[in-house]
Order: structure tokens, then C-alpha cells, then sequence
């Protein structure tokens, strides 16, 4: 087990209601597929977490720009190499859109959800799962320069070599995600801010102080600075 992992876990033991924000994510999604359910992943890179859900349907179709990553993805059925500013797929063709670790990489935001919007049916979703911008995480992400940041994921957290990308952090915030989605035509049907000390968490010393910020993030009005932003926003029928 990785030291992030292993930190979790011990977290979820001294908080048993908690959950990891991958696991929150995976399990909105897992509510949303049967085996009708168009979906697309953008973003999809090759990590297989989603796997038993995207089981349950044939009609699963991923979009990156690294086709490298796309070239490790063995679960997808359909793989595209291109960006979300651009889909090529008609109009309301998916009933569910997934986007990990997707919107602190974007360039145009507005552009890149009119086209979600575009690509899905009436009613249909998308689930995100992004940092907030309010995080001290994502403070400290940005005190390293760009150039380094391949090495810091790689040594620290256990990523594969070039499984990093450029962050512009245009959309990582509750009111920006809202401001723009809900002008393209969506309503939001879901956003919740989840805490997870693991980052920072080097060492026992390092995991109590993390701890104690999220005991503070518990205060209700500072839950939007909390790590980790998860949401659902539903295409108006």
C-alpha cells in the first residue's frame, strides 16, 4: 500500500463517515450506468478505476489528447485522441459525460462545456471530480513552477513518468463552475466540497496538522476550501 493510501485509510478510521473523493465520484457514476447508458469519458487517460462500471454498458467512449495514455486504456471500447474543446461526435449523443481530474487543465472553460453540451441528450449529466482553487493544496501546487511538476508527482505521490499536465485552474470553484455551466444551460444538481489530508501528509507530524486544517474546513463556511470539489450538472430536458 502507498503512503497516500495508507493515510487515508487511517483517516477513514478516525472518521468513518469520510470518503476518499475518487470513491464519491465513482460511486455517482455507478448510480447513472446500466447497460444502455452512452458514455463519455474525457480525460479518460488509462487509469482503471472506473472499470467495473463501465463494464455494465458497450457504449463507453474516451477522448484525450495523449495518445500515449490512450494506448495504455484497456477498458474503453471506443478511443479518441482529441480535446474537449472540440468533439467530434453529433449532437445529444451521450446520457452521461465523466471528468476526473479534467477542469484545472482547461484552457476555455465556457468553450469546452457548451461542447458537453452539445454532445449530451436532454437530461443528461455530467459528473466532474477537480481540485478547488481554495484548497492549500492547490496554494502550494502553484508556488512550484510548471516545469517541475512531472518530478514532485512522480517522487511524491507515486504518478507515472509524463502522467502530468499543464494546470491553469480557470475553473475550480464553486461560483465560477456555476457561473458557467448554469449559463450554458445547465442545472446543477449536485456539488460536494470533500476534505483528504493525504497530500501534505510526509510523515505522522505532517498527517496531524492535516487533520486539524480539515477539523477547521468542518466549519460550514469555510467548506468551499476543502481539497476537492465533486458535482453533478444535468443537460435541461
Amino acid at each position: 500500500m502507498d503512503r497516500q493510501q495508507a493515510y487515508r485509510q487511517k483517516y477513514h478510521q478516525l472518521n468513518p463517515d469520510w470518503q476518499d473523493s475518487l470513491s464519491i465520484y465513482r460511486n455517482l457514476i455507478d448510480g447513472l450506468v446500466d447497460k444502455r447508458t452512452m458514455i463519455l469519458d474525457v480525460g479518460c487517460g488509462h487509469g482503471d478505476f472506473l472499470k467495473p462500471v463501465y463494464d455494465r454498458t458497450a457504449h463507453t467512449y474516451g477522448v484525450d489528447p495523449d495518445q500515449r495514455a490512450l494506448d495504455k486504456n484497456t477498458f474503453i471500447k471506443h478511443k479518441i485522441k482529441g480535446t474537449v474543446e472540440k468533439l467530434p461526435f453529433k449532437e445529444s449523443y451521450f446520457d452521461l459525460v465523466c471528468m476526473a481530474w479534467v477542469l484545472e487543465h482547461l484552457t476555455d472553460p465556457q468553450k469546452a462545456f457548451e461542447e458537453v453540451y452539445r454532445v449530451l441528450k436532454p437530461g443528461g449529466k455530467v459528473v466532474f471530480l477537480t481540485p478547488s482553487v481554495w484548497n492549500y493544496n492547490v496554494w502550494l501546487i502553484r508556488l512550484i513552477p510548471e516545469v517541475f511538476h512531472n518530478f514532485f508527482t512522480e517522487k511524491l505521490y507515486g504518478r507515472q513518468e509524463n502522467d502530468t499536465y499543464p494546470k491553469r485552474y480557470k475553473l475550480n470553484s464553486a461560483r465560477k463552475i456555476s457561473h458557467i455551466l448554469v449559463s450554458i444551460g445547465f442545472n446543477k444538481s449536485l456539488l460536494i466540497f470533500n476534505g483528504d489530508p493525504s497530500y501534505i501528509s510526509f510523515g505522522k507530524l505532517l498527517f496531524w496538522l492535516a487533520c486539524l486544517i480539515e477539523k477547521v474546513l468542518d466549519f460550514k463556511p469555510l467548506n468551499f476550501a476543502r481539497v476537492h470539489l465533486v458535482g453533478i450538472h444535468e443537460k435541461a430536458k
